[in-house]
């Protein structure tokens, strides 16, 4: 999905998230994990992205071992902060591919 670089659905996208995380069977608190980590990441690319409406690009994918969320935007002058982490069953990895910056987090889902 395509959202616009609004901080005023950062809510929203938090939301979506935590709906995707039952949907992957996760917990409470690892829902509320995720969420809090999109919604940061999603913040930080609305931050870095060129003009206050720029788009801003988020794909939900999932399997047996993970649920994996992509965020994307255009890359702007700033470079999105931290680079990556990884903390318990959550890793958040930020990369500039080409003209675009861009955020995988990834969740596993335990077996």
């Amino acid at each position: 999905m395509t959202v616009p670089g609004d901080s005023r659905l950062v809510d929203a996208v938090r939301g979506l998230t935590a709906h995707a995380a039952g949907y992957a069977l996760l917990g409470d608190s690892a829902r509320e994990g995720l969420a809090g980590q999109v919604a940061a990441a999603t913040q930080a690319a609305m931050a870095a992205a060129p003009g206050a409406s720029a788009p801003i690009d988020i794909r939900f994918t999932g399997d047996d071992e993970a649920l994996t969320v992509v965020i994307s935007c255009e890359a702007g002058a700033s470079v999105p902060r931290p680079a990556s982490t990884s903390a318990g069953n959550v890793t958040v990895e930020w990369a500039t591919e080409g003209a675009r910056h861009v955020c995988h987090i990834r969740h596993r889902v335990s077996a």
